[in-house]
């Protein structure tokens, strides 16, 4: 048994990998296995694993027909000997003292979750995410108040639901049976860590960044994503399902709702196909559910979480709601086109 088990989930990742398998490589702590989940590549992915895995003995290497991150994920966890439990993404790569420096709080401070900061990169510039939430140890109400929290928040600043910044303690993921949701290919993330964080008791954050998150094109706020509506809906029936039966909770989750349609909106305006985009539209105006939630949210919370939208939709004016998306999608269309040129 190790202090670390760090687990990578690998889909050609050939440009990539080796940058990030040489920061694990070179950690200052020493004591980790590093669980290489190749989840189907057709490049060289393997072959680069194959070659860490010869150079450092705490690299194994697991090949699996290709089932997405979650799944691979998985099998990193049900395979992990470690105390602790760390995700790092093939496509990014971590600081050299980050293992030591996130086992050392997380064992220090008995904590079940451990966070660490982290720099988003992108091809223009690099800048520090910040969270809302002090440097420390954060137990009991403090710890579920940033549970409920990360129902909803998605506007800055907050604390993401991204795995790769949080170190798990390995009982807390086998006591509750948490793994991630193989079905979800959007927002596994947030599914998996929301279930999380209502299930321990002690959260140390540290401030520093020490995660490097390479923002890719390939990204809900960039690319369209089919069937995203329907994955938003899920995740809002799992959670409905599975948190706390309390008002607070039920309210915040009427509003990720309401704040996931409005990324659903916005993701039908990148369907290029016209009667696809309007089918989205029509979709997401007549959910039952999210309908519901707006009725039950007031009309100031609605409008300071979703602004215009939220009144048109309180109103039933959901004529404007398409006739807005359509312009957007216009806007949008010639947005991609210019830059596809580019």
């Amino acid at each position: 048994m190790c202090k670390v088990s760090i687990i990578v989930p690998i889909y050609n990742e050939e440009t990539t990998l080796e940058r990030c398998l040489n920061s694990l490589h070179k950690q200052t702590f020493s004591d980790f296995e590093v669980l290489l989940i190749n989840d189907g590549s057709t490049d060289s992915s393997l072959e680069i694993c194959e070659k860490y895995e010869k150079l450092d003995e705490r690299f194994k290497v697991f090949s699996q027909a290709n089932g997405g991150p979650s799944a691979a994920r998985n099998l990193g966890i049900d395979r992990a000997s470690g105390e602790f439990i760390y995700f790092v993404d093939a496509d990014d790569h971590i600081e050299h003292t980050a293992i030591e420096k996130m086992y050392d709080e997380a064992d220090y401070r008995k904590a079940d979750v451990t966070i660490c900061g982290f720099y988003r990169i992108t091809d223009k510039k690099i800048t520090i995410h910040e969270y809302p939430y002090p440097r420390g140890l954060h137990e009991g109400e403090a710890c579920r108040r940033i549970a409920i929290d990360l129902l909803d928040n998605m506007s800055p600043p907050y604390l993401p639901p991204y795995a790769w910044i949080r170190m798990i303690r390995a009982d807390v993921l086998k006591k509750h049976h948490l793994r991630f949701a193989e079905k979800v290919k959007r927002n596994e993330d947030y599914l998996f860590t929301t279930e999380l964080h209502f299930k321990i008791d002690r959260l140390f954050i540290i401030d520093e960044p020490l995660y490097n998150y390479i923002e890719s094109k390939d990204s809900i706020t960039i690319n369209y994503v089919r069937d995203y509506w329907s994955m938003a809906r899920h995740i809002y029936h799992e959670l409905f399902e599975k948190l706390p039966r309390e008002a607070e909770i039920f309210e915040k989750l009427d509003l990720m709702l309401i704040k996931r349609s409005l990324l659903a909106f916005n993701n039908a305006c990148r369907n290029q196909e016209k009667d696809g985009f309007k089918n989205e539209i029509a979709e997401i105006i007549k959910d039952k559910d999210l309908l519901e939630a707006i009725k039950n949210t007031s009309i100031n919370t609605g409008f300071k979480k979703a602004g215009v939208y939220f009144l048109l939709m309180r109103m039933k004016l959901y004529g404007l709601v398409k006739w807005r998306y359509s312009m957007k999608r216009k806007v949008s269309n010639k947005k991609d086109h210019t830059y596809e040129s580019y």
